[in-house]
């Protein structure tokens, strides 16, 4: 859904709309902020006064609430008519879904080929005002770079449509991530691409999907140094440490990195070990579903071929710590 100045509805009820279409499509959750007054002007190119007469709209209906001094909202039970969570916490997608998600898939495909970056830009906007976030991040932009890949290897398309593609699919990730609500609580998970690789899609993928579902992710990102490794360690605790990688020249790296964890524990004062012994050293990524005889090669637990299958995991290993 896009705003038109044009359009004889008010600007600040097409935003209200807008709002409200993504808070009942799981875009934001209960007791989640909303963008600011100043945000949704940068955003959509408004007035302050619109922006506030929308989400006073939002207000008015029960959808949300303000806090003085701390914005606005999401109410306790927004409404959600076409996509409900199931008691484990998976998505429960329905026809509607399925059908605009392959259309969304091609239709990005096509403007992302031709270099139509204002194309790209709307259509991405108007699936994140239909779709819940996490459908867009796992569902449409993955499978969009596969089809660009695949038109890559059959010539049909240049490398430069694909990295173009990869890039502008990459910033949206990461403006999702950074629009994520970040939990003072909760367990606390490190991030990065393994030493040498640099396709952090899969991992921003990740980033996303667990702090929306209530972790603290501290997110490194790709040039990861085994040099400043421990240093960051020592500084954050973290209870979870993962790696994703999607070359074979970074799986050497990685397992020297994973090697070298495990003595490190050994080393450590017994004062500075407890911190550490029930840090779980993770990986994942592309290059270990291709080339499963490389799993082996890390010391440290795999955790699956896909997004779901990691993100389960992880879930797994803290609730079995609860206990």
């Amino acid at each position: 859904m896009q705003l038109d100045k044009q359009h004889p509805t008010p600007v600040y009820l097409q935003l209200k709309e807008m709002l409200r279409n993504q808070i009942e499509q799981g875009f934001y959750h209960s007791h989640q902020k909303l963008p600011s007054e100043r945000n949704l002007c940068q955003l959509h190119n408004l007035s302050r006064m619109t922006a506030r007469r929308a989400l006073k709209e939002l207000v008015n209906e029960g959808l949300a609430y303000t806090r003085v001094g701390k914005g606005t909202f999401v109410g306790s039970k927004p409404r959600n008519t076409n996509i409900q969570l199931r008691k484990d916490g998976n998505l429960e997608n329905f026809n509607f879904t399925k059908n605009t998600t392959r259309y969304y898939q091609q239709k990005l495909v096509e403007r992302l080929l031709s270099f139509d970056s204002v194309g790209s830009e709307q259509l991405i906007k108007e699936a994140l005002a239909t779709h819940p976030v996490e459908v867009v991040a796992t569902e449409i932009f993955p499978e969009v770079i596969q089809k660009l890949e695949k038109r890559c290897q059959r010539g049909e398309a240049c490398i430069l449509a694909k990295n173009y593609a990869v890039t502008t699919l990459r910033s949206h990730l990461i403006a999702m991530v950074n629009a994520t609500t970040t939990v003072e609580t909760g367990p606390k998970v490190l991030l990065a691409c393994a030493p040498e690789d640099l396709d952090e899609i899969g991992l921003l993928l990740l980033a996303l999907i667990l702090r929306r579902r209530g972790f603290r992710v501290i997110y490194l990102g790709p040039n990861v140094t085994t040099v400043d490794f421990h240093q960051v360690i020592e500084a954050t605790q973290p209870q979870l440490v993962c790696f994703t990688a999607t070359r074979p020249e970074s799986v050497s790296e990685l397992s020297d990195l994973s090697q070298q964890w495990h003595r490190n524990l050994g080393s450590l004062t017994q004062k500075s070990s407890r911190r550490f012994l029930d840090t779980v050293f993770a990986f994942s990524g592309r290059v270990f579903v291709k080339n499963p005889s490389l799993i082996s090669q890390i010391a440290g637990l795999y955790l699956g071929d896909t997004i779901e299958s990691a993100v389960s995991k992880i879930e797994g290993l803290f609730s079995q710590k609860k206990h």
